[in-house]
């Protein structure tokens, strides 16, 4: 996932908070607004970590490759095989 569908991710959840504000007192909208802001930042998080993981253990078995049996190709497929996290 890149920056901007990152932000807009977590633009999306303040509009959506904002139209659902009815009539609560301006204080209490701005909590309101922060924990959607709040809760938005750690989805998008988790979702990085569960990229950021993947990558790892990608890597791990690229370096577990024997190269005696094991060419580049192996590698490079490892590396760009389906497995997004999202």
């Amino acid at each position: 996932m890149n920056k901007d569908q990152m932000y807009h991710n977590i633009a999306l959840a303040c509009l959506k908070t904002l139209r659902e504000g009815g009539n609560a007192e301006a204080e209490d909208k701005v909590k309101v607004l922060y924990n959607a802001i709040d809760e938005a930042f750690e989805s998008q998080f988790a979702l990085m970590v569960a990229e950021l993981e993947d990558a790892r253990a990608r890597l791990t078995h690229i370096a577990a490759l024997d190269p005696a049996h094991h060419s580049l190709d192996d590698a490079q497929a490892i590396a760009s095989a389906d497995g997004t996290a999202h």
